[in-house]
């Protein structure tokens, strides 16, 4: 039984190391990347991401797939939905920000899914009854590409 429980913590050891460590684009050169305009088909918002991101788009949220993991992603969500999946609203926010000049807040948090753990940078501005949370998985600051994508989202 021992043997078991060994290798079953080393597979999810494994799976974290992966999950995390992919998916950063920290390496990126921002200037030799190609960049693309996403436009989400119902919410309207727009931003410029590179040509390697793949977008997959899950209801209202839009997760931004890099060498196996989820850099960026959007969430467009209720507080009570935001609540319960362990985003932005279960912690303090670390203080005020803008996103297209709509004022909300900054969120630095560690994101829990199971057993992967990821620290996350959210701005998270209201958007009608929801509220509209541009997120980026990072372990330190954002790094250039994604200062980039911040910089170029747009609302409706």
């Amino acid at each position: 039984m021992s043997t078991l429980c060994a290798r079953l913590f080393l597979a999810t050891a494994l799976a974290v190391t992966a999950a995390c460590g992919g998916g950063s684009t920290r390496d990126l050169d921002p200037d030799r990347l190609q960049w693309v305009e996403y436009r989400h088909p119902t919410a309207g918002y727009s931003m410029s991401l590179p040509a390697v991101m793949e977008a997959r788009e899950d209801g209202n949220d839009v997760l931004f797939g890099y060498d196996g993991g989820v850099p960026v992603l959007v969430r467009l969500t209720t507080e009570e939905e935001a609540r319960g999946r362990g985003a932005w609203f279960g912690h303090a926010p670390e203080g005020p920000a803008h996103l297209d000049g709509i004022a909300g807040q900054r969120f630095i948090y560690q994101h829990t899914d199971g057993p992967f753990v990821s620290r996350t940078i959210a701005y998270v501005v209201p958007q009608g009854d929801r509220f509209l949370g541009l997120e980026f998985r990072c372990r330190e600051e954002l790094d250039p590409v994604q200062e980039r994508i911040l910089a170029s989202f747009r609302l409706p």
